[in-house]
């Protein structure tokens, strides 16, 4: 019995630790080369944590946002929004742990909500969606795409401000 608790103890660490190191990784790629300030965690009731990639004159070039979106499974959402002279791009948005549904059908129908959230330039300040409604969305879908829009928007709202976060180590 012992031994049956102690491997589920170390599968959800295992478990937990691939999908930090999968989140960790994007955030590596997508910043690479900038100076990185971070949101206190949570950052919001609906975002966990955001993060603006600074060039070196301190202009806002990269910000990512991430939480875990409840679909099928409990999988997390990061977006990441790009700085151009023209305005805010959508640059994409990504589900790292999407190995968690296990159904190849669910999976596939929540990884189709991403293919709408390529490249999208939009203006934060606008009163709606960078990506405006899904066709044949289910409601994990729509909340979905709900949580990417408004974590989006917010990124790109930081970015403008220059918040006061600590500088990441």
């Amino acid at each position: 019995m012992i031994f049956k608790v102690l491997g589920i103890g170390l599968s959800l660490m295992l478990a937990c630790t691939v999908q930090a190191d999968q989140v960790q990784s994007i955030i590596d790629q997508a910043l690479a080369g900038l100076t990185i300030k971070v949101s206190s965690d949570p950052y919001s009731r609906v975002i966990e944590k955001m993060l603006i990639g600074y060039d070196s004159s301190g202009a806002a070039k990269v910000g990512i946002a991430y939480r875990e979106i409840e679909s099928f499974k409990p999988v997390t959402g990061i977006v990441v929004i790009h700085k151009t002279p023209t305005g805010f791009i959508l640059h994409e948005a990504l589900f790292p742990d999407i190995g968690k549904i296990k159904n190849a059908k669910d999976r596939k129908q929540v990884l189709a909500i991403l293919s709408q959230f390529k490249n999208i330039p939009f203006d934060p300040h606008a009163e709606r969606s960078a990506v405006d409604g899904l066709s044949g969305a289910t409601r994990y879908g729509i909340k979905t795409s709900g949580y990417l829009n408004y974590m989006a928007r917010r990124t790109a709202l930081e970015m403008e401000a220059k918040p006061d976060w600590p500088k990441k180590k």
